[in-house]
């Protein structure tokens, strides 16, 4: 593999948690959506605030969904912890401190590379060439892809 398609792969990698982390974040957004929705559907009849049905079949059928999203979700959250362990720890093999710091802040806190290089005290190019130099040294699990 040539260095850029491995400088990409290894991208990919660092990104999964955050990447992960949106994905719940849209989850939890369709949740509450989906909770919003059938009250305000079902409170125009009965003024109790409690979703209300035309018939079984219809109660049913929502709370199925309800559950079958909770159940995403708690799934999902279980699968960012790997993701924030197996990232992190990968991260905390690298023997510099500046290359942990930069990948750190840039993929586990998803700051932007202004406020790395403000945080660093180092020249913007600098920080640029610390990434560059901690993408070559990241070591990524073998078995990273293979999940889910």
């Amino acid at each position: 593999m040539d260095r850029s398609a491995e400088n990409e792969r290894k991208k990919e990698f660092l990104r999964s948690y955050r990447k992960r982390k949106k994905h719940i974040a849209a989850l939890v957004d369709q949740l509450e959506e989906l909770k919003a929705a059938k009250l305000g559907a079902s409170s125009c009849g009965v003024g109790d605030g409690m979703p209300h049905a035309h018939n079984q079949t219809d109660l049913s059928d929502y709370v199925v969904k309800l559950e079958e999203l909770k159940e995403d979700i708690i799934h999902e959250r279980y699968l960012l912890v790997n993701d924030a362990t197996e990232v992190a720890k990968a991260i905390r093999k690298l023997k510099d401190s500046d290359e942990v710091y930069v990948l750190t802040k840039r993929y586990m806190l998803g700051w932007d590379w202004d406020k790395i290089a403000d945080g660093i005290g180092y020249a913007l190019r600098n920080v640029h060439y610390i990434h560059s130099r901690a993408l070559k040294n990241l070591e990524i699990p073998d078995a990273w892809g293979q999940q889910d």
